[in-house]
């Protein structure tokens, strides 16, 4: 009777070994499915941020072509050079176009900061020129452009437009300055209406700055007219002693 607990005891010992020793192989059978399965999810993300950076440093250089191609617009719109303006608003929108429609799995290089930039550039140019012929202003989605980009694009127009009263006043043309300090007053009244954080859209500097352009503008057309009265009075008073 004494043989029997001594046999169940090794028999329990037994067993409870082999099931120990299973349980350690299915232990490091679990262990290399796990980690085969932890090599293909690290692979999938190594490849998919790495066809990101590519598209990254791609929409990068596409950005800097479109603020080279707005700017260029900009300039030969000043210079009166207009079919030549439309050429480079025209490159620059195909150029945007082939950035947004590279980056559909990536929409976060389409509301990145660079890209932003890139489209305020291309909305300026547009808007500048749409003032300039006297044509309705485009639509945000016309330009393939974000609201945000839109308006501080509007905001940067009025700087052109200041820029080009210069060119207005050396030639001495008032009554231009004149229409064009009330188009430069219209977009400011609207850009003063948006109040939003700047962390949604920086656009409070741009305000202030416009709001002292439209000053120094104002000030400048009253100097002129002043200037342009003087003149008259002094040629009046000249004929008089010939």
């Amino acid at each position: 009777m004494t043989d029997l607990p001594i046999f169940y005891s090794i028999s329990f010992v037994q067993f409870h070994f082999r099931k120990t020793e299973l349980a350690d192989k299915f232990n490091i059978l679990s262990y290399f499915s796990f980690m085969k399965n932890l090599e293909e999810i690290t692979g999938f993300i190594e490849k998919k941020l790495n066809e990101k950076d590519d598209l990254r440093e791609k929409a990068l250089k596409f950005c800097r072509d479109i603020i080279r191609n707005s700017r260029k617009s900009i300039k030969k719109i000043h210079y009166g050079e207009i079919d030549e303006a439309k050429k480079y608003i025209e490159e620059a929108k195909k150029i945007l176009k082939e950035i947004k429609d590279s980056a559909k799995e990536h929409p976060d290089i389409i509301s990145s900061g660079y890209t932003e930039g890139a489209m305020q550039e291309l909305a300026e140019a547009e808007i500048f020129l749409s003032i300039v012929e006297d044509k309705d202003f485009p639509y945000p989605d016309e330009i393939n452009v974000s609201c945000s980009a839109y308006l501080m694009g509007l905001a940067d127009a009025v700087g052109e437009l200041k820029r080009k009263e210069f060119y207005m006043l050396r030639e001495k043309n008032i009554k231009e300055v004149e229409k064009l300090l009330e188009i430069i007053e219209e977009i400011s009244d609207k850009i003063f209406e948006f109040d939003y954080p700047s962390g949604l859209i920086p656009i409070k500097k741009k305000q202030d700055a416009i709001r002292r352009m439209v000053e120094r503008m104002r000030e400048d057309v009253i100097l002129f007219t002043k200037s342009r009265e003087l003149e008259d009075k002094m040629e009046e008073i000249l004929k008089k002693f010939d």
